[in-house]
């Protein structure tokens, strides 16, 4: 897009110096209008090359939002005769920095959706730490559970979890 503008401007004052001459010469006024529709072209194709990656990663989000929402609507919550996912990867938060020279700690409640596959496919804050929920959330995101079941059949649920930050 600058590289447009640029030859566009060189255009323009190439125009400039020839509107104040008695004898006009064009040649490079023709170049220069050449060199400018090139660019103009070529960044009018890269505006809808980058619209189209922009399109196709938000249908991919929809996908992907439509998928956890199906998910979420299917599981159950963890009680009765549901046995209870159990934990087989543990992925610590990172403390933010900032929080940790503000001195601040404590335990963010979350509410975690585990898929029937033992991924987390959702996770949304119940009780917050400002500074320290989204670190909370990237680390739940990464947890993997051995599934829930359900009269012995995988099935997603829905349950609390707790992320402890100490200094």
């Amino acid at each position: 897009m600058q590289l447009a503008q640029t030859s566009w401007s060189q255009l323009q004052h190439e125009l400039d110096l020839q509107s104040g001459r008695w004898i006009k010469e064009y040649d490079q006024t023709r170049i220069l209008a050449t060199q400018a529709k090139i660019t103009a072209d070529k960044a009018r194709d890269d505006a809808q090359i980058a619209r189209a990656r922009v399109d196709s990663q938000e249908i991919e989000k929809k996908k992907v939002a439509a998928e956890r929402s199906r998910i979420r609507a299917s599981a159950v919550r963890v009680t009765g005769p549901v046995k209870p996912p159990h934990k087989i990867r543990d992925v610590a938060p990172v403390y933010p920095e900032i929080a940790r020279s503000a001195r601040i700690d404590g335990t963010v409640q979350l509410e975690a959706t585990v898929g029937q596959d033992g991924r987390v496919v959702d996770a949304r804050v119940l009780q917050s730490v400002p500074m320290l929920d989204q670190a909370a959330l990237d680390a739940v995101q990464q947890w993997q559970y051995e599934p829930a079941t359900q009269n012995g059949k995988p099935v997603p649920v829905v349950m609390k979890v707790n992320v402890k930050f100490q200094r």
